[in-house]
């Protein structure tokens, strides 16, 4: 069994990373791979600055805590974001990370067991190819085709998908997704949710 610690420590830890980290600090997309530790210099082309908010964590619950505020900037360099970097608001990197193209819907219908047609609101941004993963998803599924509101999968589901089901369309092996990580000058880059989870659960 792996080691594991409480809900109050894990609170804790989450605590001292956002104080550690400090107010106001910078979130930053770079081209290219993840330099080998945060203190090794930055590499690549910096594709985006943002600059987080004050309190930028909410209090955290259950060993987790979600971002506080709008994290939002504007793309200063056309590039494929590869790595991100959180850094204190004097420059010191305290995170890094790979960045690759994934996000989730969520359905809103019923899939009955057997079927491999899942219903969406709105599917924008699927495409056919790319991998699909969920709770009733089968392992090794990917999108077979689509319409506006309907992805037909390459594998049906064993146990079926229930409606509002969080369904994860892309390469969900990153540390941060984007919907698309081909990035334009001018363009605004919003990350809408990030759930910090300490460890030991």
């Amino acid at each position: 069994m792996a080691r594991q610690y409480s809900t109050t420590l894990r609170n804790a830890w989450l605590d001292a990373y956002e104080t550690t980290i400090g107010t106001t600090p910078k979130l930053r997309m770079m081209t290219g791979s993840i330099p080998a530790t945060c203190a090794t210099g930055q590499t690549g082309t910096q594709l985006i600055e943002m600059t987080l908010p004050s309190d930028f964590q909410a209090a955290p619950s259950g060993g987790s805590a979600a971002k506080a505020g709008t994290w939002s900037g504007t793309v200063s360099s056309d590039g494929t974001a590869g790595y991100y970097r959180i850094l204190s608001s004097g420059g010191t990197c305290h995170e890094q990370g790979s960045i690759t193209r994934a996000f989730s819907l969520s359905t809103n219908g019923t899939t009955a067991a057997g079927n491999n047609v899942l219903n969406f609101a709105d599917t924008s941004g699927v495409s056919d190819g790319m991998s699909a993963s969920g709770t009733g998803v089968p392992s090794g599924a990917a999108v077979f085709s689509h319409t506006s509101t309907t992805v037909t999968l390459t594998l049906p589901s064993t146990a079926g998908v229930g409606s509002a089901a969080e369904i994860y369309f892309g390469d969900t092996s990153g540390d941060l997704w984007l919907q698309n990580a081909a990035l334009n000058a001018g363009q605004t880059v919003t990350i809408d949710t990030r759930t910090q989870t300490a460890p030991g659960a």
